[in-house]
């Protein structure tokens, strides 16, 4: 593809869309657009930019695997918090 076929790509993904990024092996959500680049997040706070060829829809199974990991994440973050407040 040329420079240009990236404008072809995006009208397939959206903003909330969870995809696979290709470039990081790993799941994300689509957070916003930068032209050709996609923003990307993941519940653990992590942000990062790739280039629309770059991803595709997520699979069932991966996301499945960002629904655990901010499950995780939020379990890990309310035990934080009780034992910042157990230590005061």
């Amino acid at each position: 593809m040329n420079g240009g076929d990236w404008t072809k790509v995006l009208p397939s993904l959206a903003v909330g869309m969870v995809v696979y990024d290709r470039r990081y092996e790993m799941p994300g959500t689509i957070a916003d657009f930068d032209g050709p680049m996609v923003c990307l997040t993941r519940p653990t706070g992590l942000a990062w930019r790739s280039h629309c060829f770059s991803v595709r829809p997520a699979t069932a199974y991966e996301r499945r695997q960002l629904r655990a990991i901010a499950k995780l994440h939020a379990q890990r973050q309310r035990g934080t918090a009780s034992s910042d407040r157990h230590l005061r």
